[in-house]
């Protein structure tokens, strides 16, 4: 998972780095799917946004306003299938004008073998 920040000083060079290094990043860190979550003011930079989420293929799971000008600028986007991932909408955190997104993954787990333990209290 990738917690980002991009302030709208910074053009496209948060997302150029993500297009240049996410292969990198899930071998390095034995990754196999990605999720990307923040304040990433991506309707300053659509195209660049649509691009990453392409080449990707990732998607878009907020679906709703997250700012107090009703635009979605908190997105989480991720390769994951749908149903795995849902987001929903709590209210404004402190002074921010940003609502935080409950974001849940329901991810399956691989399980070995059922083993029996016995632990002794002395």
């Amino acid at each position: 998972a990738c917690a980002m920040y991009r302030p709208q000083w910074q053009h496209a060079d948060p997302i150029n780095f993500l297009m240049e290094n996410i292969d990198s990043l899930l071998l390095q860190h034995n990754c196999q799917h990605i999720i990307i979550v923040g304040d990433l003011n991506q309707h300053l930079l659509q195209r660049d946004f649509d691009d990453l989420l392409a080449v990707f293929d990732m998607r878009k799971f907020v679906d709703f306003p997250t700012h107090i000008s009703c635009s979605s600028l908190d997105p989480v986007v991720s390769d994951l299938a749908e149903g795995i991932v849902t987001c929903q909408p709590l209210g404004y955190v402190g002074s921010s004008d940003h609502k935080a997104v409950f974001t849940t993954l329901k991810i399956p787990t691989e399980r070995g073998e059922e083993s029996t333990r016995t632990t002794w209290l002395w």
